[in-house]
């Protein structure tokens, strides 16, 4: 690792930090100190670089990753979890959460020790990759009437004792695992839900709705038990029928449904996937400013070429993967949708950036350690193009990915 390396001949843009003309000192993989050129004397033993008038911003955080190329999470392969923190790190995705999808007991088990196992190889070699924050259980446990791509024959009722099991195989509990179940997804409409939030709360694990017809009154008492986050907004969000159970009735369109509190409720951060597919472009921006920048949150829900399990028939577009005409994942890391929201959406660069990085910090609990430019954070550095905010090189950890830096 590079002792210290000063960065000058960049902007940073964050919510919090706005400098037009900036010095960024990293030191043994993180950062010492940013504040305008001049501010303070570049050391002497530092290696200094100019990023030729380039955009600083905190590397990128996603939620939800299924897979990559031509790897699943699912898989159950430690080398392919671990591939893909190499890959997501070039992209610009300098933490995530991979994330385990529904299927049987024993493959979810499986899969979540994989992740485990690639999070211990990866802190043994100690190279720039994607650092992996937790695991995110998507599923098994939602309304069948709105699996989507989740296998319909593995859904099953809330199980607190298999939760506790796949915990146990990820590594722990929350921000003290290692690298543990860090964020549960399920449906507000299954029985015992209210109690499942408060329950994964005292353990120090963050509760999502998703995949949900759920009435007004069983999303607020998610909620108000301490659920935090909707995942992938207008993705398998219905609205109720005349039956409020777990199987539901299909979507009559004439309640509110659980999309009105995703949208306006306060309380509630939200996920969308901004790669055009998912959701229409005008809907995007129309959604990111009626929640609030703030309040949003971008995911990629990244997938393999073979779908969720790696190994399905699916359809694959240059943005997305369908299988059995059913939209499974995307195929853009966050980095790569953050430019396109620049062309849909009518928001400064700093709080498009926010979405991607404070954002997801300050959901996960981590604000001041990941998804920020300061004193004290794990270096983790994108470098734009100030025009399109593409992805032009990165620091994961303190150290260059792909090759070396960047000269002028």
């Amino acid at each position: 690792m590079t002792p210290l390396i000063a960065i000058t001949g960049c902007a940073v843009r964050s919510p919090l930090e706005h400098i037009s003309n900036a010095l960024i000192l990293v030191d043994q993989g993180v950062v010492s100190y940013v504040g305008p050129l001049g501010s303070l004397p570049i050391p002497q033993n530092a290696e200094t670089l100019d990023l030729g008038g380039r955009v600083a911003c905190p590397g990128f955080i996603d939620l939800q990753v299924n897979g990559l190329g031509g790897y699943a999470v699912m898989a159950g392969e430690a080398a392919g979890v671990r591939a893909m923190a190499l890959e997501l790190a070039s992209r610009g995705t300098t933490s995530f959460l991979p994330t385990l999808t529904t299927s049987s007991k024993d493959h979810l088990l499986a899969s979540a020790s994989a992740v485990r196992q690639a999070w211990e190889t990866l802190e043994k070699e100690n190279i720039p990759a994607a650092l992996i924050l937790g695991v995110h259980l998507e599923g098994p446990y939602f309304s069948k009437i709105m699996a989507g791509a989740h296998p319909p024959e593995h859904i099953r009722p809330i199980d607190l004792e298999e939760i506790e099991l796949i915990a146990e195989a990820s590594g722990g509990w929350g921000a003290e695992g290692r690298p543990g179940l860090r964020l549960v997804t399920l449906s507000p409409e299954l029985e015992g839900a209210p109690e499942a939030v408060r329950w994964l709360g005292e353990r120090g694990v963050l509760a999502a709705m998703g995949h949900t017809a759920a009435s007004d009154h069983r999303v607020e008492a998610f909620i108000s038990a301490g659920g935090a986050f909707a995942v992938h907004a207008y993705n398998r969000y219905g609205s109720p029928g005349d039956a409020d159970s777990p199987e539901g009735s299909p979507p009559d369109h004439r309640s509110p449904g659980p999309m009105a509190a995703v949208g306006s409720d306060p309380g509630l951060m939200a996920g969308i996937i901004a790669d055009g597919v998912h959701v229409h472009p005008k809907v995007v921006s129309e959604f990111i400013q009626i929640k609030g920048w703030f309040r949003t949150v971008l995911t990629s829900d990244l997938v393999s070429g073979g779908g969720l399990s790696g190994s399905e028939n699916t359809q694959a577009s240059r943005f997305a993967v369908k299988h059995e005409g059913i939209l499974t994942g995307s195929r853009l890391s966050v980095g790569e949708m953050i430019p396109l929201i620049k062309k849909w959406c009518p928001l400064d660069d700093s709080r498009i950036l926010a979405l991607a990085t404070w954002n997801p910090a300050r959901l996960l609990g981590a604000p001041g350690e990941i998804g920020c430019l300061r004193p004290g954070a794990r270096a983790d550095i994108c470098f734009l193009d100030p025009g399109s905010l593409e992805v032009s090189r990165v620091i994961a950890g303190g150290e260059w990915v792909s090759g070396s830096p960047p000269r002028g």
